[in-house]
């Protein structure tokens, strides 16, 4: 939207064009974060996994020894990855962005 903003101002349009956000748009991501890096850093293995639909590979993908704290990763990050993860992640495994 910002990028949007800039370039109808440099073309003379004053007020830029209201958007319609998606849901995603709500999705959480902290790119700076610890937490959501291990998620960000996962987009192969979500290419490869996901379609599956098998909830505990998905998990495997942020890690490997804990898929309760893999879930709390994804599902505080799932913003982070391609649309394909943000809607296992919140039709698979219930993850709600944050209000």
């Amino acid at each position: 939207m910002i990028f949007k903003s800039v370039l109808l101002a440099l073309v003379g349009v004053a007020t830029a064009v209201p958007t319609i956000l998606s849901p995603r748009a709500e999705a959480p991501c902290d790119p700076w974060s610890d937490e959501c890096r291990e998620v960000i850093t996962a987009n192969a293995c979500f290419a490869a996994y996901v379609p599956s639909g098998d909830i505990p590979t998905v998990l495997r993908c942020v890690d490997v020894d804990d898929s309760a704290v893999a879930e709390r990763k994804l599902c505080n990050c799932y913003g982070c990855a391609e649309t394909t993860v943000q809607d296992f992640a919140t039709g698979i495994l219930g993850c709600k962005a944050s209000s």
